[in-house]
């Protein structure tokens, strides 16, 4: 090998060397740069005519890795679901309360039925007539908040879906931009890394929101598609999510007549169970849905009860009742309540349940109907409780519900509100362990993609240092050329 030939294959070999330490520095600068993965540069021996002329030195590439960059996509979408129901159902409980604490279902029926059961006992007292009829109206709170924190959670979560789907239209455009950058650079021969790195911290922040399928085939030629294969981004077009944000959706307020879908291209998105987007369409069209048609059917039993009793008590004294006349509890105030309809016409019943204004004095009624049932023409014998123990028995009948909902298929009114907090609750703690379990599956699965694609910084500086050999050896060898041609000229 001529001298000139060494050197030109030493100086490759430097450039090349530097060019990689060069990488390697810049691996250990990020390593803890989020979203980052390792670079690396191939190096090749140059031939020319077939004989060795050098080193021939690639582009900066990543080493990254599909298959564990897939397993991380799907164990974070899972943990996004499992969070955002989490969420959605701690906020909704810690406004109706535990069903231990004072404002909670169970404890506002159990009261109301204390006062009651108080009544019975002296329902010639003015006294134990006002608590009575208090409790009564504590109770129709605690169901008209009940109702009113179902509407709530449920405004929350579609606010939720908005600003998901906003994120994700945002997050798209971006990586559209990123894409045709990354495009310009591989047509001009440069590294594509760093724009790999951007349109993969993008795609994880769809995905966590929306679960995406991607197949990358080649540079500009991206194609994102939902888990039920609807084309989100192809080749840098961005086909956008839409919906439409409710400000103010009623506690039972049924999907799809009136709440808005998520449409792409004029056609309904199908979501799967993983993702915020599809908990939060869950929460708000399923899970507090279900919870107020349990809430419903236990005022609609409780005016039932009070209705039965009424009747019963103007039975007794001869008085003549109109057919479905409404007795301590009310929907809305009407004179009467039919529900021979079904279940069908108990909606919205836990947001219209009312006091019968014929017991409240407040109201123009007389507190007396308290003991002697809200049809009494007259107050009658002070000492007569029939009609308090007839409404103790009639709250404590068992009555039909509809078990669709979770709830037993027959009760009585105090096992009904136990049973409807309680399924509440259990749904919560339900959704807190998965939360905590797919939270660390997706942990566990970052953790594995981070081993294999992120920076470890003792094994670049041992690389590092290979590099600086290898650089070393180069400069002997332009130096021992550079002696000789030195020897040469001095001839």
């Amino acid at each position: 090998m001529s001298i000139q030939a060494a050197m030109s294959n030493a100086l490759s070999s430097l450039t090349a060397e530097q060019r990689q330490a060069m990488i390697i520095s810049n691996n250990i600068a990020n390593a803890n740069t989020t979203g980052y993965v390792r670079r690396d540069m191939e190096r090749s021996e140059r031939l020319v005519a077939g004989v060795g002329s050098g080193v021939d030195a690639g582009i900066a590439k990543r080493l990254g890795d599909d298959a564990l960059t897939a397993a991380a996509r799907s164990a974070t979408a899972s943990s996004a679901y499992a969070s955002r129901m989490q969420e959605g159902l701690e906020a909704y409980n810690a406004l109706v309360g535990q069903p231990s604490d004072e404002r909670s279902l169970s404890s506002t029926l159990g009261a109301f039925q204390t006062a009651m059961t108080t009544l019975s006992s002296s329902p010639d007292n003015a006294v134990s007539q006002s608590q009575a009829l208090a409790a009564a109206y504590n109770l129709v709170d605690t169901l008209h908040d009940a109702d009113d924190a179902v509407a709530q959670a449920r405004v929350t979560a579609d606010l939720d879906i908005a600003t998901d789907v906003d994120a994700v239209n945002t997050a798209l455009e971006s990586l559209a931009e990123v894409d045709r950058q990354l495009a310009i650079a591989s047509a001009r021969g440069g590294s594509t890394a760093p724009y790999e790195d951007q349109r993969d911290l993008l795609l994880a922040e769809i995905n966590e929101k929306l679960p995406i399928r991607v197949h990358d085939n080649g540079p500009g030629h991206l194609l994102v598609m939902t888990e039920s294969g609807t084309t989100i981004y192809d080749s840098t077009v961005v086909h956008k999510l839409s919906f439409t944000h409710t400000p103010v959706i009623e506690a039972e307020q049924r999907y799809p007549a009136t709440l808005s879908s998520i449409t792409v291209d004029d056609k309904t998105l199908r979501l799967s169970d993983t993702g915020s987007i599809a908990a939060s369409m869950k929460l708000r069209d399923e899970t507090f849905p279900n919870f107020v048609d349990m809430l419903d059917q236990v005022s609609v039993r409780l005016i039932e009860s009070f209705q039965d009793a009424d009747a019963a008590a103007a039975t007794t004294r001869g008085e003549t009742v109109t057919a479905n006349a409404a007795g301590l509890f009310t929907d809305a105030g009407a004179a009467t309540w039919d529900g021979s309809g079904g279940y069908s016409t108990f909606i919205g019943m836990a947001r219209k349940i009312a006091v019968n204004t014929a017991a409240d004095p407040d109201q123009g009624g007389s507190l007396w109907k308290m003991r002697t049932g809200v049809y009494a023409s007259a107050a009658g014998n002070a000492a007569d409780n029939t009609y308090v123990i007839d409404a103790l028995d009639a709250m404590n009948d068992v009555r039909a519900y509809d078990s669709s909902t979770g709830l037993p298929s027959s009760m009585n009114l105090s096992q009904a509100a136990a049973q409807s907090i309680g399924l509440m609750q259990s749904e919560r703690a339900v959704w807190t362990d998965r939360a905590e379990v797919r939270s660390n599956l997706a942990t566990q699965a970052s953790e594995d993609l981070a081993n294999k694609t992120g920076v470890n910084i003792d094994d670049e500086l041992q690389r590092l240092l290979l590099v600086q050999q290898t650089y070393s050896a180069s400069v002997q060898i332009i130096q021992a050329a550079s002696k000789m041609l030195d020897e040469l000229v001095q001839i």
